[in-house]
């Protein structure tokens, strides 16, 4: 999460933006879309971004820094248990599939998820159910049969929507 922060507070700043970006701010839209993200930077704070040129820029500057992400520990840990036990898992993230699939391989995790959904992968992000109901499609299981762990409000407004079980994770 820090490193989103730091990249998006960079990618706002050399675009020109005017709003306050703090942590909260930051936390409270945490699992949407970059370029949906945007849109609401703009309709809330008054910004004229372009969406797609912030995402752009925002991306870029975390692919610069990637390579410093660090695993929950307890939540990697949980994960390869799950799998090992022959649970069926899922990534479902508001990132795109490049930002995704670079976390996923920094940690050393890059094989260890049966199905990656991201942003690309539905027409509505967080807090729609639609991450999480595509995750559960793919993985061939019912949404009541499924327990999100989440890192932010989005993720659990869009896991109730989804019908599904959750467990909020507090970002650090």
């Amino acid at each position: 999460m820090h490193l989103h922060y730091r990249a998006w507070k960079k990618a706002l700043a050399d675009h020109g933006a005017k709003l306050d970006f703090t942590w909260d701010l930051f936390i409270s839209h945490a699992g949407r879309g970059t370029e949906q993200f945007i849109e609401l930077m703009n309709l809330h704070h008054g910004e004229k971004l372009s969406p797609m040129q912030v995402a752009r820029t925002q991306d870029a500057i975390l692919a610069e820094i990637h390579h410093t992400v660090e695993a929950v520990p307890e939540v990697l840990k949980f994960a390869r248990q799950l799998a090992l036990d022959g649970k069926k898992i899922a990534v479902a993230s508001g990132g795109t599939r490049d930002a995704v699939n670079r976390t996923l391989h920094y940690i050393g995790a890059g094989k260890l998820f049966e199905v990656v959904v991201t942003i690309d992968d539905v027409l509505h992000g967080k807090p729609a159910p639609d991450t999480f109901l595509v995750a559960a499609q793919r993985l061939g299981v019912k949404p009541k049969e499924c327990v999100v762990l989440g890192d932010s409000v989005l993720d659990i407004e869009g896991a109730k929507a989804a019908g599904m079980a959750w467990v909020k994770l507090e970002p650090k």
